[in-house]
């Protein structure tokens, strides 16, 4: 059954590596872009005084080693915590066990993102599915076409298109879609990966853009193509004043939202 289009979110990222929040260029962790706007929880009620809807948190050192730490750990518990009500918290790096992502639902975490654990583990993936389907975001992150796994560090070998269509086949009902040569680049989506994703999901899953997304333009670029959201990272490390004009291009004609998040788990 197809999926009824869910309204279309902008999900301002917070990328966080030893409790600061930074931006990778193309995954590469030996490249890190920071600012003096590297205060995680100042930057995310900037982004929620804002007007945002959503939030995308990544914890980039336990997408490196596979399991959470200090300090991102409290981090990431204290901003499900002190989330504004009715709000959409999106959280991954380094769930590669259903322990992690329910500990991570049961603290508040409204979706959580998981990538490598769907790839290598699909059993686990399917018992995911089973109990909290609506609240699991699969990550098809893609360098040359090719879904790449562990951080981006692996060269999984199979085809964006093919990976999606068996996340579909799965139960699968949201993807996040990155090009990697485009992420922290601030030239833009990669147009015709989005478009090879939505053609294979065929309206059974949403799909949400990431990857160079840096203007408004580039919002409705998404939107026009049938994704429901789009990732804005690097462009509001670099000018956090920006925002706003982001949060117009994603909402019609520039009014607040009314819908309201995940149901509750």
């Amino acid at each position: 059954m197809k999926r009824t289009r869910d309204c279309f979110r902008l999900y301002p990222a917070l990328d966080l590596v030893d409790g600061r929040a930074v931006r990778l260029l193309q995954g590469q962790f030996d490249v890190l872009l920071t600012s003096d706007h590297d205060d995680v929880l100042r930057r995310a009620e900037a982004i929620w005084a804002a007007g945002s809807t959503a939030l995308h948190v990544i914890d980039l050192d336990a997408a490196r080693t596979g399991a959470a730490a200090e300090p991102n750990a409290s981090l990431v518990a204290e901003l499900a915590r002190t989330r504004p009500e009715g709000t959409i918290l999106q959280v991954g790096g380094g769930l590669r066990t259903v322990a992690a992502v329910e500990g991570l639902l049961a603290a508040g975490v409204d979706r959580v993102l998981i990538g490598t654990l769907a790839f290598r583990q699909p059993s686990l993936l399917t018992a995911l599915l089973e109990q909290h389907a609506e609240h699991v975001a699969v990550a098809v992150d893609s360098r040359g076409g090719t879904v790449r796994i562990a951080g981006w560090l692996e060269d999984s070998g199979t085809p964006v298109s093919a990976a999606v269509r068996e996340l579909v086949e799965r139960g699968v009902v949201t993807l996040l879609v990155t090009g990697i040569e485009r992420d922290g680049s601030l030239k833009g989506p990669d147009l015709g990966l989005l478009e090879t994703a939505l053609a294979a999901a065929d309206g059974h899953a949403d799909v949400i853009a990431a990857g160079g997304i840096t203007t408004p333009d580039d919002v409705a670029a998404v939107r026009a193509l049938g994704c429901v959201g789009a990732v804005v990272g690097r462009a509001l490390l670099e000018q956090p004043d920006a925002l706003a004009a982001l949060i117009g291009a994603a909402s019609h004609a520039g009014e607040p939202r009314a819908d309201g998040p995940p149901p509750a788990v």
